[in-house]
């Protein structure tokens, strides 16, 4: 594999004729890069105000998203074309790209947390825009359990709202028609080359990919008229995956509510000064928010959370559950206290707990061996909690898996405590208005 020891953040543009930003990267003086969203259906810009908050927007999601490049070589020097950062700017992107990278840089055996500098200017940063945006909230859909939660929540409650899909993957595509709500779509093309580097070599892994269509996101906001950007990011993903030199390695990390408070003040001082971008369901558990998407069963035929239903290339990507991965484990054993069984079994087409190949995923996520799986799953205790509910019970104390795991879990890391105390809202770190967690509140009795 050759060796680049320059990253290069050449140039960005908004083709208004195309409505697609297009971001351009390099390495050294001889790879190039170009990937592009597109905002299908954008209205013309207004005036010369419009396009300044956009270009403020799209300046900032250019330093993010090159995130996906980087990663290739990874090396020490990075360069902004005619665009240096404030301290503030460059110290935002510094913790994005460390933070963010943590997973990929402990399986690819890199140590990033001093490496990795944002050349900083002495110009001072241009503010951010007061762009008037409607009063609109934006609630992007990604197909899961979580995502339908708050829309439903958003719903019931008479707000008004717009569904925002990065892509067209067919479980968002059913989600959104369930929904029966507006829905804004954005295409993302990557680089065609860098797939071509990973296969002959060049390094790959996790990127912080909330993170990036959080700044998409706030492109969209100018573009379309929204205020107010609501994630379904829970209480769960604040908690990382294992600890290595003194370091946290979360794969949730762009959606933990340090990330959320980071890229709120960072929007608010480089970006549009009216928009409010929070997690909705932050003040609740992976347990609670299951709880509540099991009453929803007009969703259940058409929600999947396995990852290879939303593989980058779209020829990789699997029409339902893979039944064999860390996420299809959690989210069946997380609903399995509040299903009944055979809905359930429908549901993945498969009895994950009678599968003997599923005993090993399931002991990770029970926290008897190794560490919690990389992956957007709920806390070990949640999944020890969400066992304890169903080993005793009749319709699944008999199955493979759960007399195994039954075997294996001692009694004191099961009854420890009851199901109740996970599914209550949690009033501390989290960023809802009194407003939005009332509306939290009402849902939650109501659903």
């Amino acid at each position: 594999m050759n060796e680049h020891k320059l990253f290069k953040f050449l140039s960005y543009e908004y083709d208004e004729l195309t409505t697609t930003v297009k971001l351009r990267y390099g390495f050294d003086d001889d790879l190039r890069f170009e990937e592009c969203f597109i905002f299908n259906d954008a209205p013309p810009l207004e005036d010369a105000e419009q396009k300044q908050a956009l270009a403020l927007c799209i300046r900032q999601l250019h330093l993010a998203a090159g995130v996906s490049y980087y990663k290739a070589y990874a090396p020490a020097a990075i360069h902004i074309d005619n665009n240096s950062l404030s301290p503030d700017e460059a110290r935002f992107f510094e913790k994005f790209y460390v933070k963010g990278l943590g997973e990929f840089a402990y399986k690819n055996q890199l140590d990033l947390q001093d490496k990795i500098h944002f050349p900083v200017g002495q110009q001072t940063p241009v503010a951010a825009s007061d762009w008037p945006l409607p009063q609109r909230m934006a609630i992007p859909v990604g197909g899961g359990k979580d995502s339908i939660v708050t829309l439903e929540a958003f719903k019931q409650a008479g707000e008004n709202v717009v569904l925002f899909s990065l892509g067209h993957a067919l479980p968002i595509q059913k989600t959104i028609a369930v929904a029966g709500l507006p829905a804004i779509y954005v295409t993302r093309q990557m680089s065609t080359n860098l797939f071509e580097l990973n296969k002959a070599g060049a390094l790959n892994g996790h990127v912080p990919v909330t993170g990036i269509l959080s700044f998409v996101l706030a492109v969209a906001a100018v573009l379309y008229g929204f205020n107010g950007i609501a994630m379904s990011n829970e209480h769960s993903a604040n908690v990382g995956n294992l600890v290595v030199n003194g370091h946290d390695i979360n794969h949730q990390y762009s959606k933990s509510f340090e990330f959320e408070q980071d890229f709120a003040r960072h929007v608010s001082a480089y970006m549009l000064k009216n928009l409010y971008y929070f997690s909705f369901l932050r003040p609740l558990s992976e347990l609670a928010i299951a709880s509540l998407f099991a009453k929803l069963t007009a969703y259940h035929g058409v929600f999947t959370s396995c990852n290879r239903a939303f593989s980058i290339r779209e020829q990789n990507r699997l029409n339902g559950w893979c039944c064999d991965c860390p996420k299809c484990r959690f989210v069946f054993l997380a609903l399995a206290p509040f299903l009944d069984k055979a809905k359930l079994i429908a549901i993945f087409g498969k009895n994950l707990l009678d599968d003997p190949a599923q005993t090993q995923g399931f002991m990770e996520l029970l926290g008897l061996e190794g560490y919690k799986p990389f992956e957007c799953v709920g806390e070990i205790e949640e999944s020890l909690v969400a066992f304890s509910a169903i080993k005793s019970q009749p319709d699944w104390h008999n199955d493979s898996v759960v007399q195994h795991l039954a075997a294996a879990v001692g009694l004191s890391q099961t009854d420890s405590a009851p199901i109740g105390d996970f599914l209550q809202i949690q009033d501390q770190g989290h960023a809802l208005s009194p407003y939005y967690r009332s509306l939290l509140d009402a849902f939650s009795r109501t659903c």
